[in-house]
């Protein structure tokens, strides 16, 4: 690796996370998107929470994690802001954020986030907490493709070593190529004995997650914010206009989701062109919409 390269894969390790379940054993993985908000798979939430793995409604309990490769034994604690549950029937899910609210060590950074074409045979590596290995260890493979479900499908093409398998639920998987996240571990081949194989989501799909997470970050914040002195009459006027408002951007941005998973299911040209334009024309009127509510907020103080 060059410079660039090695603070790149720095920067990767310090953003993983080791989720904890109450009794303190460990679940999962997850990794750092943000100066506050954790990336994880849903089913690595509901397992920690003791709560059926298809469970709809957002959970709303604290969540224990630590970032063992650079401050091991810290527990953070975070809650749960974005929720894309596991689902057979919806593209896009088995997708959790989780807000941090405790203090980040000095040392974590987010991941960075890459995307390539075609992936064909770019090794990869990725760090998880299967069965007996609560510290953590490493496992390394070859992307292929992306499946019908839109998954990026992993190979284990050595005859010896680790491969990725339960306990690396939510992991970032580094592209050695790329120098860069791909995406994050969702599931491993369980069917087939002899086939060392699993599935990652691909960054495509986890930065459209992030949109949205920060716009529910900004409605979350921006509802929060103090009122003054107005009259009795005026602040209920813009109380009922701002909460009309807040209405119809959570309509859009659910609206923005399904016109991306959509594009992302679509095959034909023409109504991949028409998808498009219709994510630009619904982003442009949600930027009109939260520009207004700006303004709103500002006049409540």
């Amino acid at each position: 690796m060059d410079n660039n390269q090695t603070n790149d894969f720095k920067a990767f390790k310090a953003s993983i996370a080791r989720i904890y379940h109450g009794d303190g054993s460990v679940i999962g993985s997850g990794f750092l998107v943000s100066g506050e908000y954790v990336l994880t798979c849903a089913h690595v939430i509901t397992e920690t929470l003791n709560l059926p793995e298809n469970t709809k409604e957002m959970p709303s309990s604290w969540i224990d994690l630590d970032f063992p490769l650079i401050d091991p034994g810290n527990k953070l604690q975070a809650q749960v802001s974005f929720w894309r549950p596991v689902s057979s029937t919806e593209l896009v899910e088995d997708i959790a954020g989780l807000k941090l609210n405790s203090k980040l060590p000095n040392t974590t950074q987010p991941v960075r986030l890459v995307e390539a074409e075609d992936l064909w045979e770019h090794p990869i590596r990725v760090f998880g907490f299967p069965k007996g290995h609560n510290d953590g260890i490493w496992a390394s493979g070859v992307l292929r493709d992306t499946t019908g479900k839109n998954w990026l499908q992993i190979e284990d093409t050595k005859v010896s070593g680790y491969q990725v398998e339960r306990g690396f639920s939510g992991a970032p998987v580094w592209d050695e190529q790329l120098a860069g996240v791909v995406g994050m571990a969702v599931a491993a081949e369980k069917r087939r004995e002899n086939a060392k194989a699993a599935f990652l989501i691909s960054t495509k799909v986890l930065r459209q997650t992030l949109t949205e997470l920060d716009q529910w970050s900004r409605m979350a914040n921006t509802s929060k914010a103090p009122l003054t002195s107005l009259t009795p009459s005026q602040r209920r006027r813009l109380k009922r206009e701002l909460s009309e408002l807040q209405e119809h951007d959570n309509f859009l941005i659910k609206k923005l989701s399904m016109l991306r998973n959509s594009r992302i299911r679509e095959v034909d040209p023409i109504v991949q062109l028409k998808r498009d334009v219709d994510i630009e024309e619904t982003k442009r009127e949600l930027n009109e919409i939260e520009s207004k509510i700006d303004e709103i907020e500002q006049q409540l103080g």
